[in-house]
């Protein structure tokens, strides 16, 4: 897991006020949620509203952003500059809107924003408050991730071989490097190994490894990325054994 608070640090934020000619509705909304494979994709704008109350002359709002990481039981606040501090309206004015934007986003995690209102009178007293929770953004996992789609048979080039059609698709959102592969009989026998060029993201492809013919009632061992060099969202999926098929 990451560090949070490092994480948290990298964090670039740009506030905007804005002031209502009629007054808006008391509400927190996450109007734009982006999604990426790099940090500078992943952003988030968060925007508060609310009306003016009888009695109070200035209104105040307050974002914190919260942060909830795979495996967090919680969501948790985190630090951002300019979040965590109050910001006041104009007196006098029908309504209040500010939003405020993240960059950097981590991945994958999910970030919502707290908003608080108060509604201050002449002295600066709190004469109301309240609080609304922004709609999350999640960011997915930017990394890619190997599996083995479908396995198929024909004639070996020699006795004893078999030629193996492995259909691998890279279901990941981020391109992975060349790793290398393993394929044979599942019986703690020689595997034969092979290097697979890079794999964008979502592609699919067949590949051709001639290794061991396969007992009928036996199966196959694909091993994918077997030097670990590839870091995926889903690294169990890589270790795979199907019942031999027949060859066509």
């Amino acid at each position: 897991m990451r560090t949070i608070l490092a994480a948290a640090a990298t964090l670039a934020v740009v506030s905007a006020p804005a002031f209502a000619k009629q007054a808006p509705v008391l509400r927190a909304d996450t109007p734009t949620c982006r999604t990426g494979v790099t940090p500078a994709e992943r952003f988030a704008v968060f925007t508060g509203s609310m009306p003016a109350k009888r009695g109070a002359t200035r209104m105040a709002m307050r974002f914190d952003l919260q942060l909830r990481e795979p495996g967090d039981a919680a969501f948790r606040t985190v630090r951002a500059p300019s979040f965590g501090r109050w910001e006041r309206s104009q007196p006098g004015r029908s309504g209040f809107i500010y939003s405020k934007r993240v960059d950097g986003m981590q991945a994958p995690a999910t970030y919502r924003a707290v908003v608080r209102f108060r509604w201050l009178d002449d002295a600066g007293r709190t004469v109301a408050r309240a609080t609304r929770y922004a709609p999350r953004c999640a960011q997915a996992d930017p990394r890619p991730n190997l599996r083995l789609l479908a396995l198929r048979a024909t004639a070996g080039t020699t006795a004893g071989t078999t030629t193996y059609l492995l259909t691998i698709v890279n279901s990941g959102r981020g391109p992975a490097g060349a790793f290398d592969i393993a394929v044979g009989p599942d019986d703690g026998g020689a595997a034969t190994a092979a290097t697979v060029g890079g794999m964008a993201a979502r592609e699919v492809r067949v590949l051709q490894v001639t290794a061991r013919t396969c007992d009928a009632k036996g199966r196959v061992r694909v091993r994918l990325d077997t030097g670990a060099v590839v870091a995926e969202s889903d690294e169990q999926d890589n270790d795979v054994r199907r019942d031999c098929p027949p060859v066509s």
